[in-house]
């Protein structure tokens, strides 16, 4: 049996494989060789593809790096290209088509200028965003601060940032102190910035109806992003007026038809005390919304 097994190993080895050897030789060579090259040619094509489409992707930054001697971040928009050569701490721009404004604004706070409020974000998404006016340039308060001016605004608020163009529906406007002993210790937490747990939004969607000064009658979900602008106010000192407004986009933008104005607001303690009334909320409790 042994030598049965022996006989056949040799003549595999010595007659059947180098026959097997000659086969691959003679028919595969070539074919393997075109493979081979038409691998190659794939491969350097695919490599010409990324480089002509990564061109295609920048070529646009090249008149502005010549121009301004910096390095772009990549997939800025090509309008913002300019405002971020002359300045690298902006992050967009606002624009509020009703009073033919516009402006960058920055991550630096100064006495004039508008900048995105700390813990916004423009790289991602975020529930919540906030831009704040530390001059009156926009008079927020001339287009939203009644139930019938609001009516006949756009309601449009356009809203840029080095990636991406947004734009947002007024949906309410009111009033706050910026200095806690003007609301027993408490500030309205109408800068906030992030994202919010189910329970916190929960609290934003009860309380700000009542702080509005009209009531639009959007309907707040938790899925929706919100963008807030304040600027400075003399409806009492150290105040600011707050418009609250919602992402959205052109095709789908609807203006409110309806505003119906706020019978019992819910101002800071302060606005009570100067009026001499009884301040209905002023055992409600303090709420400050934790980042998520």
């Amino acid at each position: 049996m042994k030598k049965f097994f022996s006989k056949i190993k040799d003549n595999f080895k010595n007659s059947f494989l180098p026959k097997l050897k000659a086969f691959f030789k003679k028919y595969l060579t070539k074919q393997a060789l075109t493979v081979f090259g038409i691998v190659v040619l794939i491969i350097a094509l695919a490599a010409g593809g990324i480089k002509i489409y990564d061109y295609s992707r920048t070529a646009y930054l090249k008149p502005y790096i010549e121009k301004y001697q910096i390095e772009f971040p990549e997939g800025i928009l090509e309008e913002m290209c300019d405002s971020y050569g002359k300045d690298q701490s902006v992050l967009g721009r606002i624009e509020i088509e009703d009073l033919n404004f516009s402006s960058d604004f920055s991550s630096i706070i100064q006495d004039e200028s508008v900048f995105l409020e700390n813990g916004a974000d423009i790289t991602k998404e975020q529930h919540f965003r906030a831009i704040r006016f530390n001059d009156k340039s926009a008079d927020l308060e001339s287009l939203y601060s009644t139930a019938q001016l609001f009516l006949k605004s756009s309601q449009s608020i356009k809203f840029t940032t080095l990636y991406s163009k947004e734009e947002y529906r007024v949906i309410a406007a009111f009033y706050t102190n910026t200095k806690p002993e003007d609301d027993n210790g408490y500030v309205y937490p109408y800068n906030y910035c992030g994202n919010m747990s189910k329970t916190d939004f929960g609290h934003f969607q009860d309380r700000l109806p009542y702080k509005a000064l009209y009531d639009t009658g959007y309907e707040y979900s938790y899925d929706d992003y919100f963008l807030s602008l304040s600027v400075p106010s003399d409806f009492m000192q150290d105040f600011r007026f707050v418009v609250v407004c919602v992402k959205t986009d052109r095709k789908g933008f609807e203006k409110s038809k309806t505003a119906i104005p706020n019978e019992k607001i819910y101002f800071p303690q302060v606005w009570y005390d100067v009026n001499g009334e009884t301040n209905p909320y002023m055992f409600t409790g303090k709420w400050y919304p934790k980042a998520v």
